[in-house]
């Protein structure tokens, strides 16, 4: 029969492995819609194979969004701003947002979630 004590010890090397692989946990506040709607998508994104984790669900998303980024970096690297002429996405700051020439005032929609 298993023990307690056995239960603990395998948590223990568990974190000892996702150490040694350098994963760390990271705790996310969910309200109950967010979380249902978690656990619709990961059934439902797994199609007809077993249903991804809640780990598995989110790594995936940061990756693609990580994949996106890049895309969307590497396509702006070789832009400038049509009123301060900076390198985009960094620009002028910010400085001149709300100039409709500005990159800032309307480019920023592209990069966000």
């Amino acid at each position: 029969m298993k023990t307690a004590k056995d239960a603990k010890a395998r948590k223990e090397e568990q974190r000892k492995r996702q150490a040694a692989l350098g994963i760390k946990r990271v705790e996310v506040a969910l309200s109950t819609r967010e979380r249902e709607t978690l656990e619709t998508l990961r059934r439902a994104r797994a199609g007809s194979g077993e249903p991804y984790s809640a780990d598995e669900y989110i790594s995936t998303l940061l990756r693609r969004d990580w994949e996106r980024w890049q895309q969307q970096q590497a396509e702006l690297a070789v832009q400038t701003c049509p009123n301060c002429e900076c390198a985009l996405p960094e620009g002028c700051g910010g400085t001149f947002k709300g100039e409709a020439t500005c990159w800032h005032t309307s480019g920023d929609q592209i990069l966000a979630l």
